[in-house]
Formats: structure tokens, sequence, C-alpha cells
């Protein structure tokens, strides 16, 4: 067998492109939790609110969105949205800590569960939109197909 022919030219559906798919989905899922971070840490210190939650809330939207969004196969990108949040979900529990309220606010210095809740709802929200849209698209390409 001539080595050219393991070149990396794979027909649709291979489980070796599939392979480089899914890892690639993965790669684009946490570069989207490291931007998305960075960006809404600066937004919050620019617009002077606390950073925690809003840092939370926009990582987990973006993690499922883009989970959802780069799931190599269109049948598994529901169940791609769900396992990045929950793997997400995991992630924040360990990468929050304990939270305190910060010196401005009427609670200072008192422990609170706010940054991770915010990221959790935040997270679900994604999940939501992703199920809507999924649905919606599903019932557009349905009723394409039955016109054709």
């Amino acid at each position: 067998m001539e080595l050219s022919h393991f070149s990396g030219h794979f027909p649709k559906g291979h489980p070796m492109k599939q392979t480089k798919a899914f890892a690639l989905s993965i790669v684009l899922v946490i570069i989207s939790f490291l931007v998305s971070v960075i960006a809404a840490a600066f937004f919050a210190d620019f617009i002077g609110v606390w950073k925690k939650p809003v840092m939370g809330a926009v990582a987990a939207f973006c993690v499922v969105i883009t989970g959802y969004t780069s799931a190599p196969l269109p049948n598994h990108k529901q169940a791609a949205a769900l396992i990045w949040l929950i793997v997400g979900a995991i992630s924040a529990w360990f990468l929050s800590g304990d939270s305190y309220y910060p010196e401005d606010y009427e609670h200072a210095y008192q422990l609170t569960q706010f940054p991770l809740i915010a990221t959790y709802f935040s997270g679900l929200l994604a999940l939501c939109l992703c199920m809507v849209w999924h649905n919606k698209r599903t019932k557009y390409n349905n009723e394409d197909q039955d016109k054709k």
C-alpha cells in the first residue's frame, strides 16, 4: 500500500474525519472559554461591576453556544451542548473557590454563591437557546424536505 493512501483524504463520514472534527470542536470551546473570560473581565472592570459573576456567566454562555455550533455531527449538537454545560458546571465548581462580596457592597466580605449561581443560570439559558434553535432549524429543514 502506498503512503499517499494515508495522506488525510478521508471520505465524508469516515471515523478519522469525525475524530478530527471533534478535536477541533474541543479546541474551539477552550479558545472560546479563554477569550470570553478575558473579554468579560475587561468589560466588567470598564463598567465598574463585580468581575467574578460576569466572567462566569459570559464564559458559561460562550462555552455552551460554541460547543453546540462546533459539534461535528448535526444530530449530536444538542448532546454536545449538554455535555459542555455539565463539563463547564463541574469546572466552575472547582474554579470558583470561595466567593465573597466586594468591599463596596452592602454585605461586604460575606461568603456568597452568587457568582456560581450566575454561571449556572447563564449556562442553562444558553442550553435552552440551543434547544430552541435546534428545534426551529430541524422543523424548518423538515418542512423544506416536504416541499421537495
